[in-house]
């Protein structure tokens, strides 16, 4: 599974085609506006030319990973590909907010919250199911994830300092080093506030 693979249910629900055509919009706008063409940008990304240009038309659902990929390489916030401006108040009721799941769907994140459109902190609603774990590749420099687990228990953090959570426990840690999300149970709901630098 490489950061190219696109499955065709990555943004999955009833707002999948507005969240694609949000993240089509945002990131052809954002390579255009930085004066990158489509091979640059995907050679930052590490994903194929086609693979970018599939997304800028509206032709794939990028997965988490590819969505991070394309984040470091035109450097933003994550939320930044998936945010609509902010109303004055914002309410997200249980289910909302546009969602994308890893490619192997054994996490599914909902973006909840940011503190603007270019985000600084992102708050996550996030459900992970049994599997043998998800490694994270690096994010940005200088980001903190922070995982509050509501219900089940998860093994997180750095792959060489992973720690075990349950109900209202919470771990912080650096999420520009290979990090790891493994449930130890089905269905394990958790927070994830992640915040740059």
């Amino acid at each position: 599974m490489g950061i190219g693979d696109e499955r065709p249910s990555a943004a999955v629900g009833p707002d999948a085609g507005e969240l694609r055509s949000r993240i089509a919009r945002t990131v052809h706008e954002l390579r255009t506006r930085s004066g990158r063409s489509l091979a640059e940008v995907a050679a930052s990304a590490g994903i194929g030319k086609s693979t970018l240009h599939a997304i800028e038309s509206e032709d794939a659902n990028p997965g988490i990973e590819t969505l991070w990929a394309l984040a470091r390489a035109l450097d933003v916030p994550f939320g930044t590909l998936l945010e609509p401006p902010a109303p004055a108040v914002r309410v997200v009721r249980a289910g909302e907010g546009p969602r994308v799941d890893s490619e192997g769907e054994q996490i599914q994140a909902r973006l909840i919250a940011t503190t603007a459109h270019g985000a600084r902190t992102e708050v996550y609603a996030l459900t992970l199911q049994r599997s043998q774990g998800r490694d994270a590749e690096p994010h940005t420099p200088g980001i903190t994830e922070h995982v509050l687990v509501v219900a089940g228990r998860v093994r997180v953090g750095p792959v060489d300092a992973l720690v075990e959570l349950g109900p209202g426990d919470l771990a912080s840690f650096p999420g520009d080093v290979a990090h790891r999300y493994e449930a130890l149970e089905d269905a394990v709901e958790a927070v994830l506030l992640i915040e740059y630098a």
